[in-house]
């Protein structure tokens, strides 16, 4: 009998080594597109895509975690396993990343200046935006503007939401806003916004990658990075970012 249940728990032993490895996956981007209501956006599909994937083959089990960014940098600095999603290298200090590593790009974003046809602004530096009543997110900051918009040279007014700030936009009480490209394409395909104007220079370009914390297994980053670098001829990535009007911001090479 002994040696029946001993048979019996060896067979056994396969199936316990195949559990899923649960991996979290931080994000602090808690805005459209990525986070919409009733766990819906970008960053949803982009973890069940990862859980999905054929290559992933059931090994890792992905959850997206929603963080506040300060609890995301304090992660960072323990060294806590996990990755960050939607991550910008010139957004975190070298104390931040130092126990990490970068995947290749996932978008192509930037900063965009987004103002009225019938009073377009086009940005040409700092001084050209100087009277001009800014329309900006309650806790971001812009780098390069910021030392203007303590001086009172530039009136930035908060608002707590990207949409907010376009409707404000939309009935003249501001002259131009900020806001992601990624945040604007998504409204335009999903709200009828009219005619816009974008100025032909951002305040500033940037890239969405993976952050990986070092303390992750080794397959684990191998894995991810070769899904990063296969994305560009991923189909059901290329269906998730025209889905969300992001089809311009995909990286291709």
């Amino acid at each position: 009998m002994h040696r029946v249940v001993l048979v019996l728990a060896l067979g056994l032993l396969p199936l316990f080594g195949a559990a899923e490895q649960r991996i979290e996956v931080w994000t602090y981007h808690l805005s459209a597109p990525f986070i919409l209501e009733d766990e819906q956006g970008l960053s949803h599909a982009f973890v069940d895509l990862l859980n999905k994937d054929p290559a992933n083959a059931g090994r890792f089990r992905f959850e997206l975690v929603e963080l506040p960014r300060k609890r995301v940098d304090a992660r960072l600095v323990k060294g806590r396993p996990g990755i960050l999603l939607w991550a910008t290298p010139g957004f975190f200090t070298e104390a931040q990343t130092a126990r990490a590593s970068w995947s290749e790009p996932l978008l192509a974003d930037q900063q965009e200046f987004v103002s009225l046809p019938d009073t377009a602004f086009d940005y040409e530096g700092v001084e050209s935006l100087q009277g001009m009543i800014l329309g900006g997110v309650l806790g971001h900051r812009y780098a390069g503007i910021e030392d203007a918009v303590a001086r009172g040279s530039v009136i930035r007014q908060d608002v707590r939401s990207d949409l907010q700030n376009l409707k404000k936009l939309l009935s003249g009480r501001i002259h131009t806003l900020l806001i992601a490209r990624s945040s604007l394409l998504y409204y335009r395909k999903q709200h009828e916004l009219g005619r816009l104007h974008v100025s032909a220079t951002p305040l500033y370009e940037f890239s969405r990658h993976l952050l990986m914390t070092e303390t992750l297994d080794r397959a684990v980053k191998d894995y991810l990075r070769g899904f990063v670098s296969a994305l560009p001829n991923n189909p059901q990535w290329q269906i998730l970012v025209f889905h969300y009007g992001l089809s311009p911001m995909a990286v291709t090479e």
